[in-house]
């Protein structure tokens, strides 16, 4: 599995329409994805780190 981040606030952060372009584009390709976000671990601010998790089905 293949992994796109994007930390928000951040200089080459994605916004959601980015993200949900990129996701479009992994499917036509053929590709199963997944979007979500996690909570940067030690980061007093919460910041969230989203990504795009891809992989081929087998």
């Amino acid at each position: 599995m293949a992994v796109i981040r994007s930390i928000r606030g951040g200089t080459a952060g994605l916004n959601e329409e980015d993200r949900l372009q990129i996701a479009r584009l992994l499917i036509k390709a053929g590709y199963s994805v997944r979007i979500g976000y996690q909570v940067i671990p030690g980061n007093a601010k919460g910041k969230k780190e989203y990504v795009i998790e891809y992989w081929e089905e087998e």
